[in-house]
């Protein structure tokens, strides 16, 4: 695990070391009677149809690099080899149709993908022969990234390939992510037809074209000087989502095409639905370009090392979405491990640790009970939470961390946990809840609703506020749990008054004679 620490996480991840404590590593292998247990976190096999980049920063390069990082495993068939680096493309050799044949061929026979992304094809030759492959395979989950042109310019796809594209291979698409000049050219209308207030016309018209799924992506939008937003429209049920992000003034974007369709397609083979995967492959380009290397004195590459740690161990049960907030159980000392078990039967959805009493007694202490209670979620593939503690999340590989305002920033907290964990903000007001989107939480917690005994400085802002923030997040997809002194008697009344994605409880369970009637007083009907 690669780990980039703020120096208070460094000093307690030493505190953990010194204790004797390690992480807990995830997906046990099953090994032959005899054998020493091994253990993996690659998850999801992707095959990659590209060209090589000598220059490291796109093609498979790229696409392998950005498969690992999200946890997934990246197998290849080469398409062409190009001379290049961050000043351009000085050559290209693309590969004999036969030897790409093969390739696929050899892959699909042994190690059968779960998803598929295809990138430069180089002629139109090459777009027909892997896209016979496809249909031959039928292979499923298929990102088609439409490879045109290099960073500096240079042309990736000959002219007459643009044909084969839009007519063979984009119809088997899951998926298709063109950015401004590639969809310009699918659609043969000039760069200058698409604007910000433009992009869901132009997204419409591309899923003419057959595909499943449209994302187009927005970072050549001209009007667009603050955000880079993309958007992904589903051609069947006609929803639009959009994607935003602070556009980062850096020349050091190579590959980021690559990156984005290699972690959809990544997602995609963990099993995310196309909404989730691009949300999640949104947010690890945008870290990526931030935190670049500065390589090369043109365009230079992205950094895929920080997020190396990010496991799948929140995608073994079903993924994060807005779902998952359903019923939030927090812990507390009178929550013991069968109450927890009977909560998880019972439909409990995820479950964060807040424990001050164990935490005074240690941080040993602390991680023993954080690996009790994950062991159990684990179970039941439930997400399990630690309040504040991200060192505690890192040694025991929780799904994520739920922060306060006073706690660790989100952004930090992101840097150390990488992409694939949870991540949770406390956010009283609309501004704060805003801030904690752009800083890349994955939900926030709003409240508190009432009273509460569980936390005596909590503020009481009262439903209509946690109504006012629900609004907010829903503007930028950002799902809400309410939390704060919720029982069963007012479980549903806050639900139905605020519009929260769910709600968090503590004593309401841990306190119920009957836990199993408690949490079915708590589900929506």
């Amino acid at each position: 695990m690669f780990l980039f620490l703020t120096a208070s996480a460094a000093v307690r991840l030493r505190n953990l070391h010194s204790a004797g404590t390690s992480p807990r590593p995830l997906f046990p292998r099953t090994c032959a009677p005899g054998v020493q247990s091994v253990v993996t976190m690659v998850h999801g096999k992707v095959l990659v149809v590209a060209g090589s980049d000598s220059g490291g920063g796109a093609g498979i390069q790229a696409d392998i690099k950005a498969c690992l990082a999200l946890g997934a495993f990246a197998t290849t068939a080469v398409t062409a080899l190009t001379a290049q680096n961050t000043l351009g493309v000085h050559g290209v050799h693309a590969t004999p149709l036969d030897f790409v044949d093969a390739q696929i061929t050899a892959v699909v026979q042994d190690l059968h993908p779960d998803a598929v992304k295809t990138g430069m094809l180089a002629n139109a030759a090459t777009v027909c022969r892997v896209a016979d492959a496809i249909a031959l395979h039928k292979l499923t989950n298929v990102v088609v990234d439409t490879v045109m042109f290099a960073k500096g310019g240079c042309s990736l796809l000959e002219n007459e390939a643009v044909e084969a594209l839009r007519n063979r291979l984009i119809p088997l698409a899951t998926v298709i992510t063109p950015n401004v000049p590639e969809a310009a050219t699918l659609l043969g209308v000039d760069d200058k037809a698409f604007q910000k207030s433009t992009l869901e016309a132009r997204c419409r018209e591309l899923g003419g074209l057959g595909p499943r799924w449209v994302l187009l992506k927005g970072g050549h939008v001209t009007d667009d000087t603050e955000e880079s937003t993309d958007h992904l429209y589903d051609v069947v049920g006609g929803t639009m989502y959009t994607y935003s992000a602070v556009r980062e003034r850096t020349r050091n974007t190579h590959g980021t095409g690559c990156t984005l369709a290699s972690a959809i397609a990544a997602s995609l083979a963990q099993g995310l639905d196309v909404p989730s995967a691009v949300a999640r492959a949104k947010k690890y380009v945008t870290a990526a370009i931030r935190s670049n290397p500065g390589y090369g004195a043109g365009h230079g590459p992205l950094d895929h090392m920080p997020f190396y740690a990010a496991s799948a161990a929140t995608l073994r049960g079903a993924p994060f979405t807005a779902e998952t907030l359903r019923l939030y159980l927090v812990s507390c000392e009178a929550l013991s491990e069968a109450k927890l078990v009977q909560a998880l039967k019972a439909g409990v959805t995820i479950v964060q640790m807040r424990d001050k009493e164990t935490e005074a007694s240690g941080t040993a202490a602390l991680i023993a009970k954080a690996k009790a209670m994950k062991s159990i979620c684990d179970e039941y593939n439930v997400p399990f939470i630690v309040n504040d503690r991200v060192d505690v999340a890192v040694a025991v590989d929780a799904s994520g961390v739920h922060l306060g305002q006073s706690d660790m920033s989100c952004a930090d907290a992101r840097r150390i946990l990488g992409p694939s964990k949870i991540v949770g903000v406390s956010a009283a007001t609309c501004e704060l809840a805003l801030a904690a989107h752009a800083a890349g939480a994955d939900y926030v917690g709003s409240g508190a609703c009432f009273g509460t005994s569980s936390k005596g400085d909590a503020v009481v802002i009262g439903l209509a506020a946690v109504a006012a923030v629900v609004k907010a997040c829903r503007g930028v997809g950002l799902p809400v749990v309410a939390i704060g002194g919720i029982s069963c008697a007012t479980g549903r009344e806050v639900l139905a008054r605020t519009g929260a994605d769910g709600i968090a409880v503590i004593s309401a369970v841990a306190g119920a004679g009957d836990v199993r009637t408690a949490v079915a007083a708590l589900l929506p009907p």
